[in-house]
């Protein structure tokens, strides 16, 4: 199916849209495989779901500025769920008529879906993470060292998701240690400290190491953590992803570390969101092919 590139609100405003669309909200937009991987998924279950055969998955070019006019205006425009990435997903929290159980101790949504009142905030980050993570791992977060590199909101969900799950010990490391800080305390675990990108001193052998920071979605973009802690890490888990492999995901390779990036997440979160969509469990190998996952 043909994906449309990137609406902006200026263009929502002037169009109707007479089907029933998704979407997903972000700045930047243009690299995101959301379209693609749900509009497999759409075309999968079609046959046997005829209600959903003419359901439209759309990226919408959004700004911080733009998010609260977008969301009322979604609302009447005939949109059953939507998508927030970068930079939506903490801004979300304060526009949402209610958040779901997961959203609130992540504060942090990806995910709404209307009611009559308003749009409803759910987080599929944590979760969708886990389960990538025992994918390609083999293991979960059980009993082992995890660092987040990064403090927004998919951090945010990947920390709660991670604390939940009963890791041995949680770091965040982030370049501005305030909002690492911020982030430790709204968890209130004695098992979750903060560390500044630049003064980690040493990681523990077996490491689970996640980057939730946008470093990876350019090709030249530097590493977020120096190779020389890289190789101490059991595995690396990187969320950002594009059509080139990151830095993060070469020097990986290069180590010999198991590693992923973020399409394995993007798909499990997107799984999980589609069925708060629409109440049912799409299937996982159309959404991986079209994520050209490997």
């Amino acid at each position: 199916m043909h994906v449309e590139n990137s609406i902006t609100l200026k263009e929502i405003l002037s169009r109707d849209f007479p089907h029933p669309c998704l979407a997903v909200l972000g700045d930047p937009i243009s690299h995101s495989l959301s379209p693609a991987m749900h509009h497999a998924a759409l075309q999968a279950l079609a046959p046997h779901h005829p209600q959903l055969s003419l359901v439209k998955y759309l990226r919408l070019h959004i700004k911080s500025e733009e998010l609260a006019q977008a969301l009322t205006v979604l609302r009447s425009k005939n949109f059953i769920g939507l998508n927030l990435t970068v930079p939506h997903k903490i801004a979300a929290l304060g526009l949402v008529k209610s958040l779901s159980p997961e959203a609130k101790k992540a504060e942090s949504v990806n995910t709404l879906v209307p009611t009559p009142d308003g749009w409803a905030g759910h987080t599929t980050d944590g979760q969708g993470f886990l389960e990538a993570l025992k994918e390609y791992s083999g293991s979960g977060v059980e009993k082992k060292e995890v660092m987040i590199l990064g403090a927004g909101g998919a951090s945010r969900a990947i920390a709660a998701a991670c604390v939940q799950a009963n890791c041995r010990s949680l770091t965040i490391a982030n370049r501005d240690i305030t909002k690492a800080e911020n982030l430790v305390k709204a968890l209130n675990d004695p098992r979750v400290s903060a560390v500044g990108l630049k003064e980690i001193g040493t990681i523990q052998s077996g490491t689970i190491i996640v980057n939730c920071t946008t470093l990876g979605l350019k090709p030249d973009d530097e590493l977020p953590l120096a190779e020389s802690f890289l190789k101490n890490a059991g595995f690396i888990f990187d969320t950002t992803y594009g059509a080139h492999k990151t830095s993060l995901i070469k020097t990986a390779n290069k180590l010999g570390v198991k590693s992923c990036d973020g399409r394995s997440m993007l798909r499990w979160q997107g799984a999980l969101a589609f069925k708060l969509w629409t109440g049912i469990t799409p299937p996982h190998e159309p959404m991986r092919i079209a994520l050209g996952e490997k």
